[in-house]
């Protein structure tokens, strides 16, 4: 059986980032042989609509990125009819930081952000992961969902953060200490 097209058809129906284990593990195949397949459909798909991710050591099939800005509207008008502020500030935190913990952003935005955490998780924005120094924390990450949602092919693609940064100005602070109070009307009375 053609391995290229087992594969093609598994990353089909998986819906979700798949390992290259699991990828081994089903078709029967070695390693190397499910890596030079996915290479090839990888370099098939490159110039058409659906191209294959790969994030972390797993798969998926997504939108191609020629066609985000597209995609980007269909899906960001669903996505901010969804999420608030709140939960694009936290997201933005994630992406820029992961993997990064709920103490982490909540330092950064002042708030505690459980809930949000928790809305962006079920969205499928995010997800847990362990931390290796500390087994009763987590640790956030984006998905391969969020990559989709931007169309993006990989983390890589993202504006870089110190230029983003750099547009964004603080507000304008006081070049001089406001004036003081005026004196009290009772002030200057016998």
């Amino acid at each position: 059986m053609n391995s290229k097209s087992l594969i093609e058809s598994l990353l089909f129906v998986a819906g979700r980032p798949v390992s290259l284990k699991e990828l081994v593990k089903a078709t029967q195949k070695n390693e190397s042989e499910v890596k030079g397949a996915l290479a090839e459909l990888a370099n098939d798909h490159k110039d058409r609509g659906i191209v294959i991710l790969e994030q972390d050591g797993k798969f998926l099939m997504s939108s191609n990125p020629e066609h985000s800005q597209t995609v980007k509207d269909f899906l960001n008008f669903d996505l901010r009819e969804r999420l608030t502020d709140a939960a694009i500030e936290t997201l933005a935190i994630i992406t820029y930081k992961q993997p990064v913990s709920r103490a982490e952003i909540e330092s950064i935005r002042g708030v505690n952000s459980q809930y949000t955490i928790r809305l962006l998780a079920m969205r499928g924005l995010i997800e847990k992961s362990a931390n290796p120094k500390d087994a009763r924390a987590n640790y956030y990450q984006t998905t391969h969902e969020f990559l989709q949602h931007l169309g993006l092919m990989s983390l890589k693609d993202l504006p870089d953060f110190a230029e983003l940064t750099a547009k964004v100005k603080p507000p304008e602070q006081f070049s001089s200490p406001p004036p003081p109070p005026s004196s009290s009307p009772l002030a200057g009375e016998d």
